[in-house]
């Protein structure tokens, strides 16, 4: 078998590993299967977690710690398109040689493991991340934790060099509890004691939380806000602003339209500079940051973001009006949602905030997916009732049509219906799930690549 039919092979013995357990293996556990794979970190580890931001947040100082020159591993979820976007070494994916000898270590030792359960879906893919990890070296490990943090598998690791907490709001709430105190707490549950713990101080209950329990563990505690920055500004799809640094302010550009990115980006520069990196290779590190599928630009006038919950889908259409409202046409929207969201209020939240002019539901392919008609029945009833507006500035005609909303079976027709309507001065948005965003990026570069091969010269 080639290595492309090894790892196909691999990914769908993955595949069919339950996504979602409530029996995960104790911490303890984890930590004997590591160390009966050899594969406990050897390297400083930078752990983050968070409700939203937090991928970002590990590309932002995945890019920055490579160009100040040093060797990276970087472990995130989910993914978009290929598992193996989950494991990203000095900045690419893994390849699949690498996949599949990290996939057939951890499956050959499972009779060994001290432990009669098999390891969860994450589980399994976060042991493999770590035989990566033997075998290239790195300098650095950035560690992103799936779901909480307290229990999460990458807090089996034992000792962390910093600790990273972004934005928290009400996100898978029959794990982590259904208010922000105790979701935060979850989270906060990665502090180590005596590490250093840079956070987002934005919402002040899950600051206290944090900040409270670093104080418990005498952990250096470093708060992070709007506060720290200023001067922000949007401009040629990029953020502008400048970091209030003891070195002297320092300019930034952050390669993303979204206003929330702000925050963001300043966590990870006080984490790397907390690392010792300077603030020049800081700012150049986040100016290089790639990060699909979060506001990212697929066309003109087409953004693709893979906002899933409803902190951010506020922050989403905050940001997706100020694009819009630059653009000066109509406001497209294709959404699509997992079942176990809040997926009526991230609909409200659309309506007030975005108000788009036409709406596109579909279902992602996943397990998880909410049914279309479920989904087209709310949102008739959320946003159904309002006339679409008729001009750029925003101006809405009593005497105009009711907002169009059309339900597609598959991500692929909704996308090439919304394309279709889209005139030149529109702007068509597509959020709702990462999930979705994956099938939309994979439709979109497919087609891309086979306009581009029918172009060719023969």
């Amino acid at each position: 078998m080639t290595d492309r039919e090894k790892a196909a092979a691999a990914g769908r013995y993955l595949d069919a590993i339950p996504r979602f357990s409530r029996k995960k293996h104790a911490l303890e556990d984890l930590r004997r299967m590591a160390d009966c794979l050899d594969a406990a970190p050897s390297c400083p580890v930078v752990h983050v977690a968070g409700t939203n931001g937090k991928g970002s947040v590990c590309a932002f100082l995945d890019s920055i710690l490579r160009t100040a020159g040093y060797r990276t591993g970087r472990f995130t979820s989910p993914h978009l398109v290929s598992v193996r976007e989950r494991f990203s070494f000095d900045g690419c994916e893994v390849d699949e040689a690498g996949f599949v000898r990290a996939f057939e270590a951890v499956r050959e030792r499972i009779t060994a493991f001290p432990c009669a359960e098999h390891p969860t879906y994450f589980e399994f893919l976060f042991l493999m991340f770590l035989v990566m990890a033997r075998e290239r070296r790195p300098d650095y490990l950035i560690l992103e934790t799936g779901l909480g943090g307290r229990l999460d598998a990458t807090n089996s690791v034992e000792k962390t060099a910093l600790s990273l907490i972004t934005s928290i709001s009400r996100d898978h709430m029959e794990y982590l509890g259904d208010s922000i105190p105790q979701i935060a707490a979850e989270k906060a549950g990665i502090i180590r004691a005596g590490t250093p713990v840079i956070y987002d101080r934005t919402d002040s209950e899950a600051a206290a939380v944090i900040n409270g329990r670093a104080a418990a563990l005498q952990s250096p505690a470093c708060p992070v806000g709007p506060e720290d920055f200023t001067g922000l500004s949007v401009s040629d799809g990029a953020l502008y602003l400048t970091m209030r640094d003891g070195a002297g302010d320092q300019p930034l550009k952050v390669p993303f339209a979204a206003p929330y990115q702000a925050v963001n980006a300043a966590l990870a520069y006080r984490a790397a500079r907390m690392l010792g990196v300077g603030p020049a290779a800081a700012a150049e590190g986040i100016a290089r940051t790639v990060w699909p599928g979060r506001m990212e630009r697929l066309a003109p006038g087409i953004y693709l973001d893979g906002a899933h919950n409803e902190g951010g889908i506020r922050a989403f259409a905050g940001a997706a009006r100020r694009i819009a409202g630059a653009a000066g046409g109509r406001t497209l929207l294709l959404f699509g949602v997992s079942s176990d969201k809040e997926y009526r209020g991230m609909l409200e939240i659309l309506e007030q905030i975005l108000r788009p002019d036409e709406l596109f539901l579909t279902r992602a392919q996943s397990d998880r997916g909410l049914e279309t008609d479920r989904l087209l029945e709310t949102a008739r009833e959320v946003c159904g009732g309002r006339t679409a507006r008729k001009d750029g500035a925003g101006q809405e005609d009593g005497a105009g049509q009711a907002v169009p909303v059309r339900a597609f079976e598959s991500a692929a027709r909704a996308f090439a219906a919304a394309a279709a309507e889209k005139k030149e001065e529109d702007v068509l948005f597509c959020a709702g799930s990462l999930y979705l965003a994956g099938e939309i990026r994979d439709y979109f570069r497919r087609n891309e690549d086979e306009r581009r091969g029918n172009d060719d010269p023969v």
